[in-house]
């Protein structure tokens, strides 16, 4: 499959306001990312906090994306769950709607939660995702949230599924990564942690799936770009000076400090969706 984007795609916030959906807001986000010149632009993510969201309200933020983005950067969707069915139904949508707006996104797919299946069961089920909804997906591998974790032996065989174009690893575990990247050459992982981000690209990472970029693209992309170029000391020097930010981002769950930060410079309110609650 085709590289669905090299270098930094940001997780967005969905904002909210008084619990709905904060649309005006929402635009000038994507604006100012767009502007920032992010590389790739996911909604529906963990950060976006899609489990929270209604069925009319995920495809509204779906038809929305695809209406103000357009083909301007890389579209990416988070439908994951524990339902393939109900994932299922999410993905054509996406699928459908991107076929109307003349946009190629992309979808992401965690591990199902809850469920906790075993390898074989892993494979069986992002087999039936990709066969069915035919877009390039990324394949989302976070077991502090799914409580199941992706080996990287299972991993290099979804990997080879014909619709999977991508893999974003936030196990932590910087071996493991380096497995899957190992085991894994045809198929772009990427970071899913912005406190790992440099020694992921330093085993092969092609970029982040980020929160911090919500505040600001620059300093994200600019430790990939460094690296990447070949001035290793200059993306580690930019890495240790961000890193106090985000370490802060992750003190509590994701998304509850990003949205605090992006309260304090005006940009959303600090709202969240129950359970999740603000902090100062």
């Amino acid at each position: 499959m085709q590289l669905i984007f090299d270098g930094v795609a940001t997780a967005l916030v969905t904002p909210f306001e008084q619990d709905q959906i904060d649309w005006g807001r929402f635009k000038n986000l994507i604006e100012r990312q767009i502007n920032q010149g992010v590389d790739a632009l996911l909604f529906l993510g963990t950060t976006g906090e899609m489990p929270t969201l209604t069925h009319a309200e995920r495809h509204a933020v779906i038809d929305f994306a695809l209406a103000t983005v357009g083909n301007r950067v890389p579209l990416i969707f988070g439908i994951g769950g524990n339902d393939p069915a109900t994932i299922i139904e999410l993905g054509l949508y996406v699928a459908e709607q991107a076929r109307t707006a003349g946009v190629c996104p992309a979808i992401m797919v965690s591990s199902p939660y809850y469920n906790k299946a075993t390898p074989a069961g892993l494979y069986a089920f992002f087999r039936k995702i990709t066969n069915t909804i035919k877009l390039p997906t990324i394949v989302y591998n976070i077991p502090s949230r799914t409580g199941v974790n992706i080996d990287p032996t299972t991993m290099a065989k979804i990997a080879r599924l014909h619709y999977v174009a991508g893999i974003k690893e936030a196990s932590g575990n910087l071996t493991q990564i380096t497995q899957v990247v190992a085991l894994c050459p045809q198929t772009a992982v990427y970071s899913g942690d912005d406190t790992l981000a440099l020694p992921c690209y330093a085993v092969g990472c092609r970029g982040i799936i980020s929160v911090a970029a919500n505040l600001a693209v620059a300093p994200v992309q600019n430790i990939y770009h460094l690296y990447e170029s070949g001035h290793p000391q200059q993306a580690l020097n930019l890495f240790i000076s961000q890193l106090p930010l985000y370490q802060s981002l992750f003190r509590v769950v994701n998304p509850i400090p990003v949205k605090c930060e992006l309260a304090k410079i005006g940009l959303i309110k600090n709202a969240l969706r129950l359970p999740l609650l603000p902090v100062k």
